[in-house]
């Protein structure tokens, strides 16, 4: 009997087998190593989630605290001078400070304002008033304004240099002044 070219011995048989299943086992290992990544991915996604929400709900909370920050603040700025070291206002001025501290510990920090140069994305102009200060400079704040880790959680609220009058501007606006009184106003 001679033998099939396509047949194959129990030998050969028994070496694909042991092949296959170390074949198997290596993509089994590859499987669980996906696997394991993957979860581990998942892990950090859901926890760079979680604390999103926290910083959020922070957030609510301080947007909440911070008129009552204000307040202290135009209260403080109240006081009149003869009444400046009594312990009332020695007390107020106390929780102020704790106060400010508490917001600092959490990274949350007031915007500097006065001697700088306007900038849409932290302050808000409400005044642009002709003056010697050059301009675009922020000459007054109305409104402390404060970001939170590094992102603007309330925009400071500021009058802002509109530069020099030139001579011909005032020239003119003495003339249009003139010319409102000639005809009443009209």
């Amino acid at each position: 009997m001679t033998e099939r070219p396509d047949t194959k011995t129990e030998q050969e048989q028994k070496l694909e087998g042991e092949a296959k299943k170390e074949l198997s086992a290596e993509e089994l290992t590859d499987l669980l190593k996906r696997t394991q990544a993957n979860f581990e991915n998942y892990r950090k996604q859901n926890q760079a989630y979680i604390e999103e929400i926290k910083k959020t709900a922070a957030k609510d909370i301080v947007l909440q605290i911070l008129p009552v920050l204000d307040h202290f603040e135009l209260a403080l700025k109240a006081v009149p001078q003869d009444q400046e070291n009594t312990n009332f206002v020695q007390g107020i001025r106390l929780i102020h400070s704790q106060l400010l501290q508490i917001l600092q510990r959490n990274d949350i920090l007031p915007i500097e304002t006065l001697d700088k140069n306007f900038d849409p994305y932290y302050h808000e102009a409400l005044m642009k008033v002709p003056s010697e200060v050059p301009a675009n400079k922020i000459m007054e704040e109305f409104q402390k304004g404060f970001t939170m880790h590094g992102k603007v959680l309330r925009h400071a609220k500021v009058k802002v240099s509109a530069g020099q009058i030139s001579q011909n501007q005032s020239n003119n606006k003495t003339n249009q002044t003139k010319t409102e009184n000639k005809t009443g106003g009209q």
